[in-house]
């Protein structure tokens, strides 16, 4: 009897560290890195960093479980036809604009996936956290590799905690350097904030869609596209965390 009680309370800690609960969803899988190297910086963003090695074995993974490939591109007709109801699909994103994000378009390339960078202009050839950062010549070099650019501000700020005038200066700058490359059309509110008056704006400004951290998978017919939802990905991510966001979005509570 003890070691039946034992048990169910080994289960409840299991239950309750991991989101087996969850009911898998149909939709878009939209994955959020940020840093993908060892190198640690003695900051939060350190818990955010993946290893170049981790990065490639959850993308072969995906590649292995059937996942396709979503980008700016397509995702609007992968939504509109609701192809995601019979095909699985995975959008790449990644945040600030880190220089090391370059070896994880390689990786992305070699598996016939692309990925979305989320720009902070203000940055670019200098340094964020004590970590370089990408160059102008690294976006063409992205676009060439056939990577796509969105826009995260110009300073990395929260923008629901600006005046008007300074919320629109900060994408309005980001906006018109990163053009320079490509049509820009997606936006990533800076440490997932936002409030209706940013999410105007940035309509306003001409994005199709935005992108938040919502821990969720992405369904079209309900998620509003200035509302993407994003599963953030984590250094101590396990096996068990990993198949639990591709199948539902969130590892853990």
């Amino acid at each position: 009897m003890i070691l039946l009680f034992f048990a169910l309370f080994l289960l409840l800690i299991f239950l309750a560290r991991y989101n087996f609960f969850r009911v898998p969803h149909r939709g878009i899988l939209v994955l959020l890195y940020h840093r993908i190297s060892d190198e640690k910086t003695g900051s939060s963003l350190d818990k955010f960093s993946i290893s170049l090695k981790s990065f490639e074995r959850q993308v072969y993974t995906l590649k292995k479980r059937g996942f396709l490939n979503a980008d700016p591109d397509n995702i609007e007709e992968i939504s509109k036809k609701r192809l995601y109801l019979k095909n699985r699909y995975v959008m790449f994103t990644f945040d600030d604009g880190y220089k090391d994000n370059l070896q994880a378009a390689k990786i992305l390339k070699k598996y016939g996936y692309s990925g979305l960078f989320f720009i902070s202009t203000a940055y670019l050839g200098g340094k964020l956290n004590g970590v370089e950062m990408l160059t102008e010549e690294d976006l063409i070099n992205l676009r060439g590799s056939g990577m796509f650019l969105g826009s995260h501000s110009h300073e990395h700020v929260k923008l629901s905690e600006l005046p008007p005038s300074q919320m629109k200066a900060q994408i309005e700058k980001s906006f018109k350097l990163l053009s320079k490359y490509q049509k820009v059309e997606d936006f990533a509110y800076p440490f997932g904030n936002y409030s209706e008056e940013v999410i105007e704006l940035v309509k306003s400004l001409g994005f199709k869609r935005a992108y938040i951290i919502g821990q969720k998978i992405y369904r079209p017919h309900i998620h509003s596209a200035f509302k993407i939802p994003r599963s953030i990905m984590r250094r101590d991510l396990n096996k068990i965390d990993f198949y639990l966001i591709i199948t539902r979005g969130r590892a853990r509570f």
